[in-house]
């Protein structure tokens, strides 16, 4: 076994790097090309600050995110947070305990706000998001600001709303003219489009996965790609195409769908990231996942 396969092999693929860039430096080409660790490792190699500053910071060495979120169940949100975030930031999440997309189960989410925030606020996050469509659309446009006043105050923390971060986003790039592509039933869909339309946009085209809310997190990617080229093409004109939902799974289909269709795309926990990178002044483009991360710098 090589000298790097063996270091791979018991977890030390930094090492292996590091061993191969002192070999380069003194001449020994043969042990470096023999350890050199792969391309697609490298990021494994770019840990190794990090792991100094996890001794000395913990995990969120670079920020800490608060999060309320509506679900009461998580599994896709956090996954997909942490495929995109930078490492040392992370989420620090607490639940609305909605256990369905439905106006009455988001009604009694929004009525654990406060308590909520307060309890989130004694962890001290650098800033919190409101998750949430739903949350704000059926509330009625405006509310968003009402419920993050009340939620910095319970709290103590600077806060913003999932959909306000979302609207910036497509405010940046121009954006107008919607496709949206959503996890929610058809009566919510209308809510959100009214909501939308009430913040500046034309929605040319919305649709629903059709999946319940339990099964979310179990839907392969592949939906939501087909859900979201869909929406674009029947749109026939959008300026960009918009996932809301933070628990829909599509953080790792955006980059290709902006190459596939040729557009802006964007989806609420990318854009929710997006803004709390801002608020904690972390400003490095961020590849793999959109127009919006990767042109974050």
């Amino acid at each position: 076994m090589k000298r790097r396969e063996l270091l791979q092999a018991v977890g030390l693929t930094a090492a292996a790097g590091a061993i191969a860039e002192a070999a380069i430096a003194q001449g020994s080409k043969v042990i470096a090309e023999e350890i050199m660790v792969p391309a697609s490792d490298r990021g494994n190699v770019d840990r190794a600050d990090d792991y100094q500053a996890l001794l000395k910071k913990g995990y969120g060495h670079i920020g800490r995110i608060g999060f309320l979120s509506p679900g009461i169940v998580d599994e896709t949100l956090s996954g997909q947070w942490y495929r995109m975030a930078p490492h040392g930031v992370t989420l620090v999440r607490t639940s609305l305990e909605l256990k369905d997309v439905t106006v009455e189960e988001v009604n009694a989410a929004l009525a654990r706000t406060e308590k909520a925030s307060t309890e989130l606020g004694k962890y001290r996050p650098d800033c919190i998001i409101f998750g949430g469509s739903p949350t704000v659309a059926v509330a009625g446009h405006g509310f968003e600001k009402s419920v993050v006043e009340k939620i910095e105050k319970a709290s103590g923390r600077k806060a913003f709303s999932a959909q306000t971060a979302a609207i910036e986003a497509l405010q940046k790039y121009g954006a107008r003219k919607l496709a949206l592509a959503t996890p929610f039933p058809d009566n919510v869909n209308v809510m959100v489009k009214e909501y939308l339309e009430k913040s500046g946009f034309e929605i040319l085209s919305i649709r629903g996965s059709g999946v319940a809310y339990h099964d979310l997190t179990l839907t392969p990617l592949q939906k939501s790609w087909d859900l979201g080229k869909r929406v674009f093409e029947e749109a026939k004109s959008a300026d960009a195409l918009y996932f809301p939902g933070a628990p829909q799974p599509c953080a790792d289909i955006i980059d290709a769908l902006e190459k596939e269709l040729g557009t802006f795309v964007i989806s609420s926990l990318q854009a929710s990231l997006w803004k709390a990178l801002q608020i904690i002044g972390y400003d490095v483009p961020i590849a793999g996942y959109g127009r919006l991360l990767r042109k974050a710098g």
